[in-house]
């Protein structure tokens, strides 16, 4: 019975944060770390804010944002997800993104039309603001 109750609060817990994204793609493999674990990643699978992914060698996914903004990010890569915020009644919008190495393919959605200032991604030799809607980083 207790392991029940443990089970139901974790399962809770996860369903009281909001997605910020789902995987669209998977090529190979590619990992998902969250909270200090990390799990292959799965075709469908929501992403949350904290989030990072890491692809290996001949390895890529496609990650779709709340938005409509759209991420492809390469072989051997790291990707994280720092801050997202997506409430257009409000005009709440933040999406701060990093990339620490590899590459990323970026199309940007409704926060990137509707507030270009609050896109951020972040790279070894500074940040990335956008004010078009596609590009490609490289990161070295």
């Amino acid at each position: 019975m207790k392991s029940l109750i443990i089970i139901l609060a974790f399962v809770l817990c996860a369903w009281s944060s909001e997605s910020v994204a789902f995987i669209k793609s998977v090529q190979n493999n590619v990992l998902v770390k969250r909270d200090g674990a990390s799990h292959p990643a799965k075709i469908g699978e929501y992403l949350f804010t904290g989030d990072t992914i890491q692809t290996g060698k001949n390895t890529n996914t496609g990650l779709s944002f709340n938005d409509g903004t759209r991420i492809a990010i390469g072989p051997e890569s790291e990707f994280v997800i720092n801050d997202y915020l997506f409430h257009p009644t409000k005009k709440d919008f933040k999406f701060n993104v990093a990339l620490p190495k590899g590459t990323m393919v970026f199309e940007s959605g409704k926060i990137g039309k509707l507030a270009p200032e609050k896109v951020n991604i972040k790279v070894p030799q500074g940040i990335i603001g956008i004010r078009g809607t596609k590009f490609v980083v490289d990161a070295e």
